[in-house]
């Protein structure tokens, strides 16, 4: 099998790469500009195999480039995200990232043999239709969307993700597509709530820290059970025209219930302040209804389990 990641260099990108070379048969073509300054141990490691190659141009740059090859899964990682380059840049996020999805959905129609593309949009999708509590809980992939009116600068992300996922399922190509509920693990980068909370209690030890919107709730997905699901639907070939939440089965917890955890793992001393002041526009709880994608997993959530090694794993960098 071929298979064409775009943004391929990314945490679950290069996940889901390693479990496709897992098939010594399968062939796997990484699209990435490699803007994002990350750890790219990872990404050097399977670019060692012979049945990976790394193409380091935009994505919209490369369809003469890439016409000669013949996929048969293309997975759509690459999107401009981060809360900061979002709100920095909100006309930039929607073009691009509406732009890359069309420009590669006209690549896809040409191409002879691919099987299925599998988008990912995201969990935001869901924000403001939490927010005035007008959705289901936990949430269902087939809901009506809210979008805000006051042209808030960090809604062009979800925005652009809503498009793509209308332009995908408007294509008439076969595809998937996967909505991303908060998936951690080891090297997911740093704008990312584990990473910070790892850090602010690390270098706090014996103080008091301040956590920030304390009482919102939310689940997260260990990055093995994501990508699980992820392979495993996308492989399925009654499984297209479909949307999936790829989220933990498990239950939410609070910010500060995660605070507790960390500190627990990190054995510090620190005091932890609740704070009900809201850093963000977010909902104050976040689940996703995990019915439709359970049936294609094979394995077993276990959040403790995912949490402590990603926890320890940033111990190392951090003091490094």
């Amino acid at each position: 099998m071929k298979y064409l990641i775009t943004g391929g260099a990314g945490f679950i990108g290069i996940k889901l790469a390693e479990k496709l070379l897992k098939n010594k048969k399968n062939k796997i073509y990484i699209i990435d500009n490699l803007s994002k300054k990350t750890d790219n141990k990872n990404l050097l490691k399977i670019l060692k195999n012979k049945n990976v190659k790394l193409i380091q141009k935009d994505l919209n740059l490369i369809a003469d480039y890439l016409k000669i090859y013949n996929f048969d899964y293309i997975f759509h990682f690459a999107a401009i995200l981060g809360v900061k380059k979002v709100i920095d840049n909100p006309f930039i996020t929607l073009k691009d990232n509406i732009l890359t999805t069309i420009n590669l959905i006209n690549f896809s129609k040409k191409q002879k043999k691919l099987k299925k593309i599998c988008f990912t949009s995201t969990s935001e999708v869901y924000a403001y239709t939490l927010k005035k509590k007008l959705a289901k809980y936990p949430t269902p992939e087939d809901i009506d969307f809210l979008i805000s009116k006051d042209f808030n600068p960090r809604s062009s992300y979800l925005l652009s993700k809503i498009v793509g996922e209308y332009l995908i399922s408007y294509s008439r190509l076969n595809f998937v597509i996967f909505r991303p509920h908060n998936i951690f693990g080891p090297q997911m980068g740093f704008a990312h709530v584990i990473p910070q909370l790892t850090k602010k209690i690390l270098n706090n030890n014996k103080k008091k820290i301040t956590i920030h919107n304390s009482k919102h709730k939310r689940t997260f997905c260990e990055i093995d059970f994501a990508i699980e699901l992820i392979f495993n639907i996308s492989h399925k070939k009654k499984l297209t025209n479909k949307i999936f939440n790829i989220g933990s089965p498990e239950k939410e917890i609070s910010i500060m219930e995660l605070a507790q955890k960390i500190k627990k793992i990190l054995n510090s001393k620190n005091q932890l302040i609740s704070s009900n002041l809201q850093k963000d526009s977010s909902p104050e709880k976040r689940r996703p209804n995990m019915k439709r994608s359970l049936n294609y997993s094979r394995i077993n959530h276990n959040f403790e389990k995912g949490l402590k090694e990603t926890v320890l794993w940033y111990k190392g960098h951090y003091r490094k």
